[in-house]
């Protein structure tokens, strides 16, 4: 049987601010989304403000339903978009367009980097990111892809 401190109702969760892991407020929350067949919750819809589009949550991306905020294990990749981007030694080399994300997760394979709004956006693997914060800072040597671009399959070698 269930204590009942450890329930907890839709009054507990709806019209609470949302921190992101690096405790940045996104939104408030405004929807729970539940899974019909199997009657449990997979996830929260936030309200992230006027003129910013609302953002779906996985409930695996939340890490605890708190007293006054519901608090989450990662940060939206939508923080990432518009970042200005700078080489090893700290010189701009354009904002970040895009993020490639693996599959429907919130890790993400790398970056599509914009130098201009004119100019075509191109490719930085994640292996090439040093560190993301108020700007997203490459490594040295860092490799420029065609945007879009697929990975090779990789062949099994069977020579011996």
């Amino acid at each position: 049987m269930r204590k009942l401190g450890d329930i907890i109702t839709s009054d507990d969760i709806l019209g609470k601010d949302v921190i992101d892991s690096e405790g940045e407020a996104i939104g408030v929350s405004t929807k729970i989304h539940i899974d019909n067949r199997k009657q449990t919750i997979i996830g929260l819809t936030i309200d992230q403000g006027f003129m910013k589009p609302e953002l779906y949550v996985g409930l695996e991306y939340v890490k605890k339903f708190g007293v006054d905020s519901i608090l989450l294990n990662t940060s939206p990749k939508s923080k990432v978009r518009g970042l200005k981007v700078l080489d090893s030694n700290g010189k701009r080399i354009g904002y970040v367009d895009d993020v490639i994300n693996i599959g429907k997760t919130n890790r993400f394979q790398g970056i599509n980097i914009k130098e201009s709004a004119f100019k075509k956006a191109y490719t930085v693997k994640s292996k090439y990111i040093k560190e993301i914060g108020h700007s997203v800072i490459l490594r040295k040597n860092f490799i420029k892809e065609e945007t879009g671009k697929k990975e090779p399959e990789e062949k099994e070698d069977n020579a011996k």
